[in-house]
């Protein structure tokens, strides 16, 4: 049996729902509102948030009334909570900068807690690569399963293009060039942003968000990573004219530190193939071009996936192929028939899939398929490490810390100004 494969829809489990502990969640605002909430809701079979943490009184007691959470108990103290023994698994979103205290507690003081399983923590886990490594140490030392919010590799398009690629539709990459856009880093900055996701050492920033999920996209697609790398980091807007929620002028500016704009090249382990990369910061435009592109050349064909903004993860695509059918060419021996041999597009879009919610609801029923062993998986395991490039499963923080390596090695070439070797970068991440 090949497990190769993606997903199914989970089936409603007999057992009892994973008991959630929520970090995050406040009633009236957030990601974790827009997305975690509504996932939990439509998998209620599945998972039960009977927890909740906040330092504030009265903000944990509000959201627990208005959302409803009759199953919730309220926590203002991370050692009580991370102790509550009606915790199964906890998830932690809010903001890079803050996770590193949060985490090390958590982990601190949940180690006699022995119904805690799982840890689920939003992209980057940490404002730098050494507080991802010690976040990353502490959670194996407890052996948790853990889980990192890298949803874009749940996108439809992506397994679809993954699909394509592994099953040698478009024959050997030649290949990659990749486009996008990270508008929060151009001219302007609407004043409901947080000061914090401008200035450098949060965590929050063009590459580490932006050209982070990118190339992860593209590493699982094309089930390869990096081997050599070369970057160039710009800052050429340091100040940002400050907008109000209309897009007007409010009269004044704000410094940045955080870069405006990335020129990425490497070539990949797997065939050597070269990547061409450019992440630039402003306000995205249809007017000229998508302000998100991915082109993959192979042998025999081409995929293209496009988007209205340069958040792959979270934003809704359109996957277009061309090529040669992989059981198109005949046997050795055989002619080829009138059919065989023709090439043929496919265009893939679903209209009506909601990416900021759907990629989030995929994670969690993975983490369902997981947990209740829907699908009847032989041989499947009670803790894993890493999805690395399988269909199956979910990414963790191992294949997190992986890519934080990344990043850290295309900040050192662009300050170094010099093609760096990253092939133990994977070896690294397991010592």
């Amino acid at each position: 049996m090949d497990h190769n494969k993606r997903s199914a829809v989970s089936t409603v489990p007999d057992a009892a729902p994973i008991r959630v502990g929520f970090i995050g969640l406040n009633w009236n605002k957030g990601w974790a509102l827009k997305t975690h909430r509504p996932a939990i809701s439509q998998l209620s079979s599945q998972f039960l948030i009977t927890a909740l943490y906040d330092e504030d009184q009265e903000a944990v007691v509000t959201t627990i009334q208005k959302l409803r959470l009759v199953h919730a108990t309220a926590f203002t103290s991370l050692e009580a909570f991370s102790s509550f023994k009606n915790i199964d698994m906890i998830v932690v979103s809010i903001r890079a900068s803050k996770q590193y205290e949060v985490l090390m507690s958590i982990l601190k003081h949940s180690a006699t807690n022995l119904s805690l399983k799982y840890l689920f923590i939003e992209w980057a886990f940490g404002s730098n690569l050494q507080q991802a490594q010690e976040i990353y140490d502490a959670t194996a030392q407890r052996r948790l399963q853990t889980i990192v919010a890298l949803q874009g590799r749940k996108s439809p398009y992506i397994q679809r293009a993954k699909e394509l690629i592994h099953e040698n539709y478009i024959g050997e990459i030649n290949s990659v060039e990749i486009a996008g856009n990270a508008c929060w880093f151009g001219y302007e900055r609407s004043r409901k942003f947080a000061p914090g996701m401008f200035e450098m050492g949060n965590g929050l920033d063009l590459v580490t968000t932006t050209f982070g999920h990118t190339i992860d996209l593209l590493q699982y697609i094309t089930e390869s990573y990096f081997s050599k790398i070369n970057a160039l980091i710009f800052n050429n807007i340091p100040n940002q004219t400050l907008v109000d929620d209309l897009g007007n002028p409010m009269g004044r500016t704000v410094p940045k530190s955080v870069p405006d704009h990335l020129l990425f090249h490497g070539s990949l382990q797997r065939g050597n193939i070269p990547v061409a990369c450019s992440i630039k910061g402003g306000k995205p435009t249809k007017k000229f071009t998508k302000n998100f592109v991915i082109d993959i050349h192979g042998t025999r064909g081409d995929i293209k996936l496009e988007g209205d903004a340069g958040f792959a993860e979270m934003s809704n695509l359109v996957l277009y192929y061309n090529g040669i059918r992989a059981n198109d060419h005949p046997a050795a021996g055989e002619k080829l028939s009138s059919e065989q041999g023709k090439e043929f597009m496919e265009v893939y879009h679903l209209r009506n899939y909601d990416a900021v919610h759907g990629n989030i609801f995929r994670l969690y029923q993975s983490i369902a398929d997981f947990h209740f062993n829907t699908r009847k998986i032989p041989n499947l395991p009670s803790h894993f490490i890493m999805q690395g490039f399988e269909f199956e499963g979910f990414p963790t923080l191992m294949d997190g810390l992986i890519l934080r390596k990344l990043i850290d090695s295309v900040y050192r070439s662009s300050s170094l100004g010099s093609t760096l070797d990253v092939t133990n970068t994977l070896q690294f991440a397991f010592m």
